[in-house]
């Protein structure tokens, strides 16, 4: 019973590696940054995404939410260099 419990350990314990291993090899970098005002005529808020992957690749996402007494509006923005 000892050797069935201690070859599950190890079968799983290699499933697990075998999946994180992908994920591993291709880890991308991400930053997120988000400012915010608020006064008595609306408020905005801006939220900035960027992504590096590993072959160069760098995408940015621009968000802009505002809103006021005329109404509200979102805007989004998106660039990338390589």
């Amino acid at each position: 019973m000892r050797s069935i419990s201690r070859s599950a350990a190890v079968a799983l314990s290699a499933t697990a590696a075998l999946m994180a291993a992908p994920s591993l090899a291709h880890a991308d970098a991400e930053y997120r940054s988000s400012s915010m005002k608020a006064d008595a005529h609306g408020s905005t808020l801006h939220i900035r995404r960027v992504f590096a992957g590993d072959d160069g690749e760098v995408r940015y996402e621009d968000s802009y939410y505002t809103s006021g007494p005329d109404g509200a509006s979102v805007r989004h923005v998106y660039s990338r260099a390589h």
